[in-house]
């Protein structure tokens, strides 16, 4: 006998819901389980996944030395890091002796800077015609310098000692991610080695394909972000040296710094220049000012996304996407870093999706195609050579449709 109202079809559909959304409950329960424990060590994950970003990217400079001069593998290491850290230390000290005496020069003229400020926000009431009795914006510019700076000073002279001590800290992990990376990149086979040993053979095909998905995500991150920098500190150099701009040093490094941060950093770029356009040349900040608002317009609108999709295979939706889940999982280091691992994820997705089209086309063995392509253009990659046979079944279906259409009238 069945239940009243039900049929058998319809207890099976119900079982079935039932079980799946049992079964979601089930996996999300133990995602977050797994995501609470994996927070108890989110220092030493970050430790390790920065130890691989810097072996990652100082692994091509040592791989071009050892080719391209007769060092050796341990003398390349040396040179390659040996750049690298001397760069470090000389933009450390670029920064410990021009930037700080550029910020405590510009701390010193805060009643300057809060002058300024305040005379333009009158230049700009009287403009506009809004009389003084209803608000006096140049007082509360005023008002807010008197009663803002202090709390801050303050309150940075209360943390001294917790920022020196969190500044050795940064020190102290820096220290251990090069020691680390150091020896990732000096012996990057017995690495390599020990995971294809892990990986079954049968998987190796797979594990090259999460290789090269990875090297070209965050390759190609990591370029569009360093050009993305370039441009924005190229335009901050050109303001400053037309319009006679001061501390352009904390300028371009502040620049360079927050443009580095997907999305959130273009505009948080603009606001030192802003600042010190309106503290200093009051006279020439809205042109400063547009000049920086239509110069960051192309560059996120147009510029940006372009090279993401070339450099990544990103869609500027899937980027916000990434940096909003990025954020909300990992903070800023989630926000810097989802782009990347959201490219890995679509590099991937996208060669399941390409075979699996080029294997519903009947006639056709995907192995034969990927070989045909790649004995033609060698320099194609395996998952490159799958898209081209993807558009090439696509193709064909569409024009067996195209047949096949007079044949049915």
């Amino acid at each position: 006998m069945t239940a009243p109202g039900h049929t058998p079809a319809e207890r099976d559909t119900l079982r079935v819901a039932f079980f799946a959304l049992g079964a979601v409950f089930f996996g999300i329960a133990v995602l977050d389980r797994v995501l609470a424990i994996a927070g108890g060590f989110s220092s030493l994950l970050l430790t390790v996944f920065l130890t691989w970003l810097l072996a990652f990217l100082i692994g091509p400079l040592v791989d071009a030395l050892d080719h391209r001069l007769p060092l050796g593998r341990g003398l390349a290491v040396a040179v390659a890091y040996g750049a690298v850290i001397g760069s470090i230390v000389l933009f450390v000290a670029a920064i410990a002796q021009v930037g700080a005496r550029e910020a405590s020069d510009l701390v010193g003229r805060i009643d300057e800077i809060t002058a300024s400020i305040a005379r333009l926000v009158g230049d700009i009431q009287r403009a506009i015609g809004l009389d003084r009795s209803t608000v006096d914006l140049a007082a509360v510019v005023e008002d807010l310098q008197r009663r803002t700076l202090p709390a801050v000073i303050q309150g940075l002279a209360d943390q001294t000692q917790l920022i020196a001590g969190a500044v050795l800290t940064v020190f102290g992990t820096l220290f251990i991610i090069v020691v680390l990376s150091l020896y990732a990149v000096a012996d990057p086979d017995a690495i390599t080695g020990m995971i294809r040993r892990i990986v079954p053979n049968r998987h190796a095909d797979t594990l090259e394909l999460v290789e090269r998905s990875v090297g070209r995500a965050f390759r190609g991150f990591l370029r569009t972000q360093v050009v993305l920098v370039l441009i924005q500190i190229g335009i901050t150099l050109a303001l400053g040296l037309a319009f006679g701009l001061p501390y352009l040093f904390l300028l371009t490094v502040s620049t360079g710094v927050l443009m580095f941060i997907p999305f959130f950093g273009p505009p948080l770029a603009l606001i030192p220049v802003i600042f010190v356009a309106v503290a200093f040349r009051p006279e020439v900040s809205l042109l400063v000012i547009v000049i920086l608002v239509v110069g960051q317009t192309i560059l996120v609108n147009a510029i940006q996304p372009r090279l993401l999709r070339e450099g990544v295979g990103l869609h500027p939706i899937l980027v916000i996407v990434a940096l909003l889940v990025g954020s909300q999982v990992a903070g800023l280091w989630g926000a810097i870093f989802g782009i990347p691992l959201v490219a890995v994820a679509n590099l991937l997705l996208r060669y399941v999706i390409d075979a699996r089209a080029v294997n519903e086309v009947e006639g056709i063995e995907l192995a034969e195609v990927v070989a045909a392509i790649q004995a033609e253009h060698p320099e194609v990659e395996v998952e490159e050579a799958v898209a081209i046979a993807a558009d090439h079944a696509e193709a064909m279906l569409v024009a067996d449709a195209v047949v096949q259409e007079p044949e049915r009238a």
